[in-house]
Parts: C-alpha cells; sequence; structure tokens
C-alpha cells in the first residue's frame, strides 16, 4: 500500500546518499525519529530539498510495502539558518541532534517541543545556558535527572552548602559519602542550586536566570560529562575540536 501523508518534523540529520540524492533524518511529535529519501536533492535545482534544521509540514510518499518514505513536498515553518551562522549554534545544534538521535523515551512530543524551543532561542550569546538547559530537560524526559534535594543512593537529603559527588553504579550526582569517582566529577552548592532551580521552571524562564560566562562555561562543562555517564557512551560532539575552538 502506497500514500501520501503530511508530518510535522524537523531534520536532525543530512546525509548524501547515493549519486543525486539525500537521506534525511526527522524528528516528529507523532511519528517520532525516521528516515526518508529526497531523491534529486544532489542534481536537480528543481527538487523540493530540506536542509538541517529545517521545520516543516513534511508531505512524505510512504511506501508501506517497501517501508520506505520519500520527500515530495514541503510547507517551511522555520529553517534556522542563523543557528548555523555562527560556530557557537553549530556546536549546540550538533549536540541537540546528537542527543535527539540517541532518545530512548516513549512519546517524542515532549523532545519535539523542546528541540524547537531551544532552537527558536538560541543565539551566538547564550549559547552554554540553551546547551545547558536542553540537557537538563532532555534528561528528565529521559528519567535521568534526579531532584539535586537529596542523595539518590542513600536518601540524604543534601546540606545546602554540600558539595556533591557522583555515583558510577547509579550514573547521577550523590552525596560525597556515595561517590565512587572520588571526587573526579563534582558539583558545588552554587552550580546545584542553578541546575536545581532552573529545571523547575520552563526553558523560557530558565533562559532568563542570571548566571556569569565563567560559571555557565563550568556548569557546561559539567553537564556534558553528566549526560555522557548517565547514556552509558561519549558524545562525539563533546570529542570534537569544535568545543575548544569556542570556549
Amino acid at each position: 500500500m502506497e500514500r501520501s501523508e503530511k508530518i510535522p518534523a524537523i531534520v536532525i540529520r543530512s546525509e548524501r546518499f547515493r549519486e543525486k540524492d539525500r537521506k534525511l533524518t526527522l524528528l516528529s511529535p507523532t511519528d517520532g525519529i525516521f528516515g526518508m529519501t529526497v531523491y534529486g536533492a544532489q542534481k536537480s535545482r528543481k527538487c523540493v530539498k530540506a536542509a538541517l534544521l529545517t521545520e516543516a509540514l513534511f508531505t512524505v510518499y510512504h511506501n508501506r510495502e517497501r517501508n520506505q518514505r520519500s520527500l515530495t513536498d514541503l510547507d517551511v515553518i522555520s529553517v534556522h539558518d542563523e543557528v548555523l551562522s555562527s560556530l557557537e549554534g553549530i556546536f549546540t545544534s550538533s549536540l541537540m541532534c546528537e542527543l535527539a538521535l540517541m532518545y530512548k523515551g516513549e512519546s517524542y512530543q515532549g523532545l519535539y517541543e523542546l528541540f524547537t524551543s531551544v532552537l527558536d532561542e538560541l543565539t551566538a550569546e547564550n549559547w552554554r545556558v540553551s546547551a545547558i538547559q536542553y540537557m537538563i530537560r532532555y534528561l528528565m524526559l529521559s528519567g535521568l535527572f534526579p531532584d539535586l534535594e537529596t542523595c539518590p543512593v542513600c536518601s540524604r537529603p543534601y546540606r545546602d552548602d554540600e558539595v556533591l559527588g557522583f555515583s558510577a553504579s547509579y550514573s547521577v550526582p550523590c552525596c560525597p559519602e556515595c561517590d565512587t569517582m572520588k571526587n573526579i566529577l563534582i558539583l558545588p552548592p552554587n552550580a546545584r542550586a542553578y541546575l536545581r532551580d532552573s529545571a523547575r521552571v520552563s526553558f523560557a524562564r530558565a533562559i532568563g536566570f542570571g548566571i556569569s560566562s565563567t560559571q555557565s562555561s563550568r556548569i557546561l562543562r559539567y553537564m556534558l560529562r553528566y549526560t555522557s555517564l548517565a547514556l552509558g557512551c561519549e558524545l562525539k560532539v563533546a570529542q570534537s575540536a569544535l568545543l575548544n575552538s569556542i570556549y
């Protein structure tokens, strides 16, 4: 059975395929993460195209018998050109795409709303905070972000001035007594308060929290490491030279 369907989505990966075509991977609130082909994208100027980070209502021709999808048309919502005009935007959006591709949740509505909301607000000036807030909310959606009020290992409430360690066994911040990484990954009180308090409000409010560039740099490094440990794999974008080039 073959038919066309309209799907709201955003392009999170674009790869060359054969000589003339491209393979796209999309994030959709209704269809999750799926791939499709854009035939002739490499050669034909008249071909309907969708660049990386294009958000649109995609008209997709679906060959269900072969489980193949191809792009036939799209109604663009946003192309997010400004995001890809700076190294800061490229790094943050690359991080967002990499994490989206790893998502294992049952529903993609929350991830899609988070992804597009962060992209809409992302600038070269707020990229660190945007990346931090994306990771916080991504981990929350994945059920991997604790309340930062009590130790998830021993259930002891934290003191306000307590420096947290990290439990490699549980892949979460924890009290010093439960720290299995011997102070290799620590979370100071002020940074913990920022993560805890910003996680309790909307992204729109959290992006406006006052935080210095020095503090945001430290928290970003922490969150990149924390997210890698929580997901059990190294983030490629965090290992690239791009991150060091924009610090």
